[in-house]
């Protein structure tokens, strides 16, 4: 094809770089390309003429680069004493190499991040926000490209349920290596739709008080200073119960009932007979028996979600009313904050737990005052009272 002459107008080489301008801001986002509006802004040559003929010719100009097939144009349906200028065109590129060619602009080299992007977007089976988030945290792994190692991260959710260390989890996904996963675990908790990863660094450690007399169910505590004051509480309000400290989601994974995922270390100030310890472990490994378990954590989505977590290993854990009603009822006398003011304002709300009164008391109660109250907020010993 010999070149015309207009084709190297200054006017034309603009709208011509500002197209591969866009090609070039596609490759660094990894998003879509969009159509290129025609205006006075894009194309002031055509838009700005004082004549009309002038404006004819570029726009002949145009639909002769669309013959070539470099890009094809797209305009508003069709109006009586109106040129097809005047109807909102785009353009659409279509030959990327013949713009790039006649401009003199290869393709730039990609980036290592780029060709991660592309990677995650056209390979993770995942939404757009979360390709996005994902696209942010890349990984590296010599020898292996972008594509490779995306398809590996479509696996993580298949081992979700086994009771795995985090570097376990690495040496399965990326060909036996153990720390590619290393300080990644917000990479791996992004994929997995969790609030933490669940796949701890070591064995969960469960911190346990056991009563001095009969067992007679267990109840988890989120929080430290909480569980602190309940192991020492002396009104008997906690009579029989096995009191268990596990802090967060990772507390709420299932490997929380295999004797290889999780530690378990009995307080002192609790009984430290044989025969109660060696109960609550069959009961928490071997599932020897059915003791009726409880949950009692702050009163927002997150504690929550480990309410509804903790039921993944113990299908009857309900919330723990004792301890959430007196919360409940501050919180609906105007007590609490709200999420930003604590920074919990990136807690997700979630429709249901599965606990009958969290489901028709706690979160019908969070979801419409729009505060959150944390667990130590009241004086435990008058409280609870």
């Amino acid at each position: 094809m010999s070149t015309p002459l207009w084709l190297h107008q200054p006017e034309i080489t603009k709208l011509l770089n500002l197209l591969v301008d866009k090609l070039d801001k596609v490759q660094t986002t990894g998003r879509a390309m969009q159509s290129l509006k025609l205006d006075g802004r894009t194309f002031p040559a055509l838009f700005n003429a004082g004549q009309e003929s002038d404006k004819e010719n570029y726009w002949s100009q145009l639909e002769q680069m669309q013959a070539w097939g470099w890009f094809s144009i797209k305009t508003d349906r069709p109006q009586p004493g109106k040129a097809a200028y005047e109807l909102n065109p785009r353009l659409q590129i279509t030959d990327e190499a013949a713009i790039r060619k006649v401009t003199g602009r290869l393709e730039p080299v990609k980036l290592a991040q780029q060709l991660w992007r592309e990677a995650v977007f056209d390979r993770l089976k995942a939404d757009d926000a979360l390709k996005d988030s994902v696209a942010k945290q890349k990984l590296e792994i010599p020898g292996k490209t972008a594509e490779e190692i995306v398809e590996r991260l479509n696996i993580l959710p298949e081992l979700v349920d086994e009771p795995l260390l985090l570097r376990e989890v690495s040496a399965r996904l990326f060909w036996g290596q153990s720390k590619v996963l290393d300080n990644r675990q917000a990479l791996v908790a992004g994929i997995l739709n969790a609030g933490e990863c669940p796949f701890p660094e070591s064995p969960i450690q469960l911190q346990v008080f056991l009563p001095e007399h009969d067992l007679s169910g267990v109840l988890f505590i989120e929080n430290l200073a909480s569980f602190e004051r309940a192991t020492r509480d002396t009104m008997g309000r906690f009579s029989g119960l096995a009191l268990v400290f596990a802090s967060g989601f990772k507390g709420s994974a299932k490997r929380l009932r295999s004797d290889t995922g999780a530690s378990v270390y009995f307080a002192a100030h609790g009984s430290l007979a044989a025969a109660v310890g060696q109960r609550f472990l069959d009961w928490l490994f071997a599932e020897s028996e059915d003791l009726p378990v409880w949950f009692w954590g702050d009163l927002d989505y997150s504690g929550m979600q480990i309410l509804k977590s903790l039921r993944n290993s113990f299908s009857a854990l309900e919330a723990w009313q004792p301890g959430y009603q007196p919360m409940l009822e501050a919180l609906s006398a105007g007590k609490g904050h709200v999420p930003d003011a604590a920074g919990k304002i990136n807690q997700k709300p979630l429709e249901i737990t599965g606990s009958v009164y969290a489901d028709r008391q706690l979160l019908p109660a969070i979801d419409r005052i729009g505060k959150f109250l944390d667990q130590e907020f009241y004086d435990f010993k008058s409280w609870l009272e």
